[in-house]
C-alpha cells in the first residue's frame, strides 16, 4: 500500500459503470491507501451539464456506498465559480504537504491538455496518471508531447518517491457506456438499467432528472 492521495475527477453526469470499473482498476493498480473520485462543480470548459452539481455529488456518495475504498470529494462542489484542477489540486497540496497527488485523468482528457487553464503548473502540484482504455490513442500537442515525455516513467512504484511532476499512463477496461447514452436513453423514456447502480438509477427517477418522467 502506499501512501498517497488520487485524484479522479470527472462531472460524472450520471455516474456509471463505466466510472466505477475505471476507479477500480486504477485505485487496485496505483495501491494508495487515498483514492477520491471527484466530481465537478461548474466545469470551465463545458456550457452546462444536465444535472445541478448536488444531485450529481448525491448519485455519486449512493454508487460509492458500499466500496468503502472509494470516497467522494466534494470541494469543487462546494466552491463557488468556475472549477479548474489548478486551483482544487493547490487546495489538496495545502492539506497534503509532500505526501504524494496522483491526478488521473482518462485518455481523451489528456489529449486536450493544452487547453487547460495553467496546465503547466499541474506537474508542480501532482502526478499525472494517464487512464488509456484500449481503443484511445495518444494525441498531444508539441509542447504537451514534449513535457509528458520528458517526465514519464514506466512504473507507478516512481510516483510514490516524490510528490509530484511525474507522467504513467495506466490500462483500463474499455465498457462501452457513456453518460450521453444514458441522458438521452431517459430523455427518450428508455430504460439504462445495468448501465449503472439501481440506486443512482432509483435517484434520478425520484427526482425526474434527464428528462425522466417527462412527457
Amino acid at each position: 500500500m502506499i501512501r498517497a492521495t488520487a485524484i479522479f475527477g470527472g462531472t460524472f453526469d450520471p455516474v456509471h459503470y463505466g466510472h466505477l470499473r475505471a476507479a477500480a482498476e486504477v485505485c487496485e493498480k496505483l495501491g494508495v491507501d487515498d483514492f477520491r473520485l471527484l466530481p465537478a462543480g461548474q466545469p470551465p470548459h463545458r456550457d452546462h451539464t444536465g444535472a445541478e452539481a448536488y444531485h450529481r455529488l448525491a448519485m455519486l456518495e449512493l454508487a460509492l456506498a458500499p466500496y468503502p475504498d472509494l470516497a467522494v470529494d466534494e470541494r469543487e462542489v462546494r466552491r463557488e465559480g468556475p472549477s479548474y484542477m489548478v486551483d482544487t489540486l493547490a487546495t489538496i497540496r495545502e492539506e497534503a504537504g509532500q505526501r504524494p497527488i496522483l491526478f488521473c485523468l482518462g485518455q481523451d482528457a489528456a489529449n486536450q491538455l493544452s487547453g487547460w487553464h495553467r496546465w503547466r503548473e499541474l506537474f508542480d502540484l501532482a502526478h499525472l496518471v494517464v487512464m488509456k482504455r484500449p481503443r484511445s490513442r495518444p494525441r498531444y500537442s508539441g509542447e504537451v508531447a514534449e513535457v509528458l515525455r520528458d517526465r514519464r516513467v514506466r512504473s507507478v512504484r516512481k510516483l510514490s518517491e516524490a510528490p509530484a511532476g511525474r507522467v504513467c499512463t495506466v490500462g483500463v477496461t474499455q465498457l462501452a457506456i457513456s453518460s450521453t447514452d444514458i441522458r438521452n436513453q431517459l430523455a427518450e423514456g428508455r430504460d439504462p438499467r445495468f448501465l449503472l447502480p439501481s440506486t443512482v438509477l432509483a435517484y434520478i427517477r425520484k427526482h425526474g432528472l434527464y428528462g425522466c418522467g417527462e412527457s
